[in-house]
């Protein structure tokens, strides 16, 4: 009975199994080290992809028509009743202060985070998340803004507009950043939309609701 009940749970015997252990690791260790080679690398395009320049998706010339959209879309619009020369050189000056910080493509629509000059005395400025399509990347349709951030210092806007802009392409909830949101840590993050203020898709525009 003893030899039975040994046979059949060889653990309690004198044997070494560390050889043929190893001898797997080692059989199967390639093909280990070659899945996580590939996960990692995954990763990282995944996260490259989704903060990608303009540059990726648009050339000089499409970039700058794109950008002079958006410019027209979220710029100041000018005072009093400007001749159409001075409308074309005024937007032509803001552009040139405009930066396109990030910009992705995903299920047919461009995803953009650019940024603007805010009034302040230390060079801060305002980011603007939002998408659009285009067919011929030079120009715009269904336009829509996601968020516009308050006014910030170039590398808080970079480094808080990045998390912003790479929750937006994913579809994340941004709610939590939204002034007083849970997110925003006493910093200040997004400042539209919030409990008053949307962005109109019709109208392309941020409108406030109306109390009732």
């Amino acid at each position: 009975m003893f030899r039975l009940f040994t046979f059949l749970n060889p653990i309690n015997q004198d044997f070494d199994f560390r050889p043929i252990y190893f001898q797997a690791v080692k059989r199967f260790y390639p093909i280990i080290f070659i899945g996580l080679l590939l996960l990692t690398v995954g990763n990282s395009c995944t996260e490259k992809d989704t903060k990608a320049n303009p540059e990726d998706y648009f050339t000089e010339s499409q970039k700058k028509a794109i950008l002079m959209q958006l410019v027209l879309k979220t710029a100041t619009k000018p005072e009093g009743n400007p001749e159409h020369s001075e409308i074309e050189a005024y937007y032509q000056s803001e552009a040139q202060a405009y930066y396109w910080h990030f910009a992705h493509e995903k299920y047919g629509r461009f995803y953009f985070y650019i940024s603007k000059p805010a009034p302040s005395l230390f060079g801060k400025r305002t980011g603007i998340g939002g998408s659009f399509k285009s067919e011929d990347r030079l120009s715009i349709r269904e336009y829509k803004e996601a968020f516009r951030t308050f006014k910030m210092k170039h590398e808080d806007l970079v480094k808080r507009g990045g998390i912003l802009f790479e929750k937006m392409v994913n579809k994340q909830n941004l709610e939590g950043f939204e002034p007083g949101g849970k997110e925003t840590k006493n910093l200040e993050w997004i400042e539209f939309p919030d409990s008053r203020n949307y962005f109109d898709t019709i109208a392309q525009t941020w409108k406030t609701k109306l109390i009732q």
